[in-house]
């Protein structure tokens, strides 16, 4: 397919083409073949949070409270200054550039997390087609916790993790999902894995994989548990034989 390289029809190009999935940002790229970084702006004054990441599609600016207690959300808005002159080079950049403000504007601060349950700074995934936003909140791991109930010895233990679904857009959470007494491996979202609209969560202390899905209007819903069990009807398929093998001994 023939790309023009003006930049005018690129950018109405943009307007009306929609992306491949998971091809957004190298489209976005291509504007630097006509938009050029040239400066690089140092020592801006920025607030005192643990910055997480972007997401994907450049909307948000994902940042927690230094205590681990809150989720502070981000807008991009952009620093824009142009120069007339022939030598632009020599001109400095205006005082606004040195501050954080005049690159992001704050949407919205909620509170995720209670006193014993902060937030995961290193855990969050994003999903760009309803601009949902997943993060999670823990107890402390227990390392030398005894196993019962069929867990897996040598595992870590958490008493409470709590998955949370958030509307980027303003801030609603819309919906929670609590593992009690487990371990899922949290820190860089090793233990999560998201497709589509399906959430894979590895419970590393009882040896599961419990699949997800998000609906669009927000709820955390069952599919289906992967551990003891594969299949719905499996732990009555063995009740039933173990029973008719006892009629015959």
């Amino acid at each position: 397919m023939f790309r023009s390289n003006n930049i005018v029809a690129r950018l109405f190009h943009r307007q009306i083409y929609t992306p491949a999935p998971g091809t957004s940002v190298h489209c976005a790229r291509r504007f630097y073949e006509n938009l050029v970084p040239s400066c690089t702006i140092y020592d801006v004054e920025c607030p005192d949070h643990l910055f997480r990441k972007f997401t994907e599609d450049g909307q948000y600016l994902i940042s927690f409270s230094r205590n681990h207690q809150d989720l502070i959300v981000y807008r991009p808005t952009w620093l824009s200054f142009s120069c007339k002159e022939e030598d632009c080079d020599a001109h400095d950049l205006p005082p606004k550039s040195k501050r954080f403000e005049s690159f992001f504007t704050q949407l919205y601060s909620v509170s995720l997390a209670s006193c014993n349950e902060p937030i995961c700074k290193d855990f969050f995934l994003y999903m760009e087609s309803t601009q949902y936003g997943i993060f999670a909140t823990s107890t402390t791991p227990v390392h030398d916790a005894t196993a019962t109930g069929g867990a897996i010895h040598g595992v870590p233990y958490i008493e409470k993790i709590t998955f949370h679904l958030l509307r980027l857009g303003d801030g609603v959470i819309l919906d929670e999902k609590v593992f009690n007494n487990d371990f899922v491996n949290l820190s860089h979202n090793m233990g999560v894995f998201l497709y589509d609209d399906l959430l894979a969560i590895v419970s590393l202390r009882n040896q599961a994989i419990h699949i997800l899905q998000i609906r669009d209007s927000g709820n955390l819903v069952d599919v289906r548990a992967i551990g003891t069990f594969c299949h719905e009807d499996d732990e009555l398929f063995l009740n039933s034989n173990a029973q008719a093998s006892g009629i015959y001994f």
